[in-house]
């Protein structure tokens, strides 16, 4: 063989990546973003939000799972070219859920446009992989998608449902999706920029802790040992207890529904599974009752919060007046938050100001951005 029919590794590889371009993604440009929460704290340790690929949100019942999925769905679809998918498999997503979400759902696809989120009522587990797989590998839009199964364990075998009750059905859950959704779909959700949160019961307890003489088990939720290794993120939402409700007057401690009535509680998040070292971190957010149009998460009490942690707020001892600091000013200065606007120098009790905060909705706004920009730099 002469020298100028020799290859060298470079050669070879760029004609093998050319010969068989079908079948990898290395021609491909990555597409990633980060999509919010919706909590300042939950964003932080998120290093500013979820990415693509797929993410799974897992815990008990009434944990909060479908409607942080539905939060970020609703950040999601604020992007150009973004849809969403709802997969309503258990027959859930009330009127009250939709009009809390602040989403704006469709049951045609005629009506499935850029910024809305088609609603797919099945639970057939064969049905829904192959949409979902169509969706992505016949994409000639450059459409970035959002998936959210809701919920794994509502799928079943195509065969199994035509079964009658007397006959043992098996649940599709975990092992087959994992088998073969997430085997041939993974690459391609992350790459072209798709998202996908699988939300799941958990039926026993997490355990971590390498010196427990439990077994070591990152999750037992639905979904088998594949979902866990795919997954980018996965996040254990706690039980609600009593102590995670959220007074009306907080001093009080005591609930009272005429006098001290519950406004809001605490939703507790624990990292099970993450991409940059935060496993085991738990979060806690607020969530404000009453609200429609994607505000439920609290966010301006979250901003109280940072502005107490940043030392923007002061308040003397047995002082129930809160007073801002000179830096915090400054910071506000060349701000237009509007010709009525104007920084008081003290104000009476917490609930004061939050209603400040809510009341000026270009101050709550300038203070998520600034708060979200200080988080992206600490990520």
């Amino acid at each position: 063989m002469s020298k100028e029919d020799k290859q060298d590794s470079q050669g070879l590889l760029k004609g093998f990546l050319k010969a068989n371009k079908s079948d990898h993604f290395d021609f491909e440009e990555d597409i990633d973003y980060k999509v919010s929460s919706g909590s300042l704290q939950f964003d932080l340790q998120l290093g500013g939000g979820f990415g693509p690929g797929l993410h799974r949100f897992v815990g008990m019942n009434e944990g909060g799972k479908t409607s942080a999925g539905l939060e970020v769905m609703k950040n999601f679809l604020k992007m150009p070219k973004a849809k969403g998918i709802y997969i309503k498999a258990e027959g859930r997503l009330s009127p009250e859920m939709r009009a809390r979400s602040g989403i704006n759902f469709v049951f045609n696809a005629d009506d499935w446009v850029d910024g809305t989120c088609f609603v797919f009522e099945s639970n057939i587990y064969e049905t829904v992989v192959d949409l979902l797989r169509q969706l992505i590998t016949s994409n000639e839009e450059k459409i970035k998608y959002n998936c959210l199964l809701d919920s794994v364990d509502g799928l079943i075998l195509k065969n199994d449902a035509d079964k009658s009750f007397d006959d043992c059905a098996k649940i599709a859950g975990g092992a087959v999706v994992a088998a073969t959704f997430m085997k041939k779909m993974s690459i391609a959700l992350a790459k072209r920029g798709h998202m996908a949160i699988f939300i799941s019961q958990v039926r026993a307890d997490i355990k971590l802790d390498p010196y427990s003489k439990a077994p070591i088990r990152q999750t037992t939720a639905t979904g088998g040992n594949a979902l866990l290794h795919f997954a980018n993120w996965i996040v254990e939402f706690e039980p609600r207890y009593k102590g995670d409700i959220i007074l009306q007057n907080p001093s009080l401690k005591k609930m009272d529904p005429q006098k001290n009535p519950p406004i809001g509680h605490f939703a507790k998040v624990t990292i099970k599974k993450s991409p940059n070292e935060k496993t085991n971190m738990t979060i806690s957010y607020p969530i404000r009752y009453g609200r429609t149009g994607g505000k439920s998460i609290w966010i301006e009490k979250e901003i109280v919060d940072l502005l107490h942690a940043w030392e923007f707020i002061s308040r003397k001892k047995n002082s129930a007046w809160i007073e801002f600091t000179e830096e915090f000013s400054e910071i506000l200065e060349g701000i237009n938050l509007g010709d009525d606007f104007s920084l008081p120098e003290k104000i009476q009790g917490e609930n004061n100001l939050f209603k400040f905060v809510e009341d000026n909705p270009k101050l709550s706004n300038f203070l998520i951005s600034y708060f979200n920009q200080a988080i992206l730099e600490l990520s």
